[in-house]
């Protein structure tokens, strides 16, 4: 009988392992704020941030600008009241919307009880950024 559970066991487990690995566990509000809050501004600061960076005219101007991609200043996470800087407006709209789009895949994963947006969040870009980073240096939207 402990023969036959243990051969049950070994034949069963690599079944629940890959089950888990393909189906991502939704989150709950506070897991997924606090996952999101840290990933967003950490992928602002490694792509889009320099994306935008890199759209500015002189050189200088891209250096400072790159200096200041940190979670802090340009990467920090504004509230949708308008507290965005002007010269900072196109990546303070795009990182709100990542956050949001972060936070709904993170609580429904599957897309069937929200009606999220299918897009993983890194891949989402909003229209104000878009017209000025080139197309070709853009995520691609899976």
């Amino acid at each position: 009988m402990k023969k036959l559970m243990l051969l049950a066991l070994l034949l069963c487990a690599p079944i629940a392992v890959l089950q888990a690995d393909t189906e991502a566990q939704p989150m709950t509000i506070k897991e997924s704020t606090a996952f999101c809050e840290k990933n967003v501004p950490e992928y602002c600061i490694s792509t889009t941030c320099n994306l935008y960076c890199d759209t500015l005219r002189t050189e200088a101007s891209k250096a400072n600008c790159k200096s200041e991609c940190t979670a802090d200043k340009r990467c920090k996470l504004k509230p949708l009241a308008g507290n965005d800087d002007p010269k900072n407006a196109a990546l303070d709209a795009d990182n709100r919307e990542k956050l949001i789009a972060c936070i709904a895949e993170k609580r429904d994963p599957a897309g069937t009880k929200s009606g999220r947006r299918m897009t993983q969040w890194e891949h989402i870009m909003t229209p104000s950024l878009a017209k000025i980073i080139p197309q070709d240096k853009q995520p691609m939207a899976k």
